[in-house]
């Protein structure tokens, strides 16, 4: 996806809303907009689907200008989710998600089965949620149903505009640990729009940070934000817990090979026979950051680590992660 010279200039006002925008977007690729309210961060996404209409620049996918796609067309194939979540209240949840593929062709049985999957790879159990209405869904369960809908058709681009954004802390956390592994599953190209720079710094392949008018003040990956920031506005972003959010990019598997097999396997206790039995255990993917909170939960200082395939890899104590912590402090 490319943004060419996107500009959006409302009749009256004297400035633009969004002003000569450019970036490219690579296939598969998460794009997290992050920015103040007001800087236009969503009036420049809802360009991307002509929901609002540019007054210059281009919006091209795979090479096409949108502007030359009837927009109705353009709507249903690319994915669309909102804060305020939008389902149909009337429709049961299997029939909010099969209403864009029954519009595009999609026989029902087909689509029906569609709804299927799609509640089952977002943590629903179609028995018990195909058949209920949206008022008997909690917040989150809402929010899953809507990332269903806007996946329903199978459209290669997703755009997101603060989704979890009305959920409680520990639902948006859950919410955002399991968009992430679904699009690691599913590759689509992202568009997200947030005023958080944790989420951002947490889901984003790459953070464009809006200005006024969404001038671009750095547009670059997570790692590369917090370690140098490109002015004074976007180090007013990474604040002053950059080392912390270090570590939330940093995982566990990683931890145990900066440290070294012989240094992380010598917290197990095999050197001075002191091992840990009961403490907790943990995957190479988790961040160094949830491992600390596993810690915390759990009364111990230490966590195990293993592979995805279940090997050992070695044992990260408090110690390890306060020098990672220094580490990346030391590197900002």
């Amino acid at each position: 996806m490319r943004l060419v010279e996107l500009t959006k200039q409302y009749p009256g006002q004297p400035v633009p809303a969004v002003d000569h925008v450019s970036m490219d977007i690579a296939p598969g690729e998460m794009v997290m907009f992050l920015g103040p309210s007001g800087c236009g961060k969503t009036t420049t996404m809802k360009m991307i689907n002509r929901l609002i209409e540019p007054t210059g620049g281009q919006v091209l996918i795979d090479g096409t200008d949108v502007a030359t796609l009837d927009p109705h067309e353009l709507r249903r194939g690319i994915g669309y989710v909102i804060q305020q979540i939008g389902l149909f209240p009337h429709l049961t949840v299997r029939e909010n998600i099969t209403l864009v593929p029954e519009l595009i062709g999609w026989s029902k049985p087909a689509a029906r089965r569609r709804a299927d999957e799609l509640l089952e790879l977002v943590g629903l159990d179609p028995s018990r949620f195909r058949g209920r209405h949206p008022r008997r869904l909690s917040g989150g369960q809402q929010q899953r149903v809507g990332v269903a809908r806007a996946l329903a058709a199978d459209p290669p681009v997703m755009l997101m505009d603060e989704p979890f954004g009305a959920t409680d802390p520990i639902t948006r956390e859950n919410l955002q640990s399991e968009f992430l592994k679904l699009h690691k599953e599913l590759g689509k190209t992202i568009i997200f729009v947030t005023h958080d720079f944790d989420e951002a710094v947490r889901l984003g392949d790459r953070i464009a940070v809006l200005g006024e008018r969404s001038v671009i003040e750095q547009f670059d990956t997570p790692e590369r934000i917090l370690a140098a920031p490109a002015n004074d506005y976007v180090a007013s972003f990474v604040g002053s817990a950059a080392a912390i959010r270090h570590l939330g990019l940093t995982t566990a598997g990683e931890a145990v090979r900066l440290l070294g097999p012989d240094r992380a396997r010598a917290a197990d206790g095999a050197v001075n026979d002191t091992v840990d039995d009961e403490a907790p255990t943990t995957v190479e993917t988790t961040s160094a950051r949830d491992v600390v909170d596993l810690m915390l939960r759990s009364g111990h200082s230490r966590v195990r680590v293993r592979s995805a395939d279940g090997q050992d890899m070695g044992t990260l104590d408090f110690d390890h992660v306060c020098s990672l912590w220094k580490r990346s402090a030391d590197g900002i």
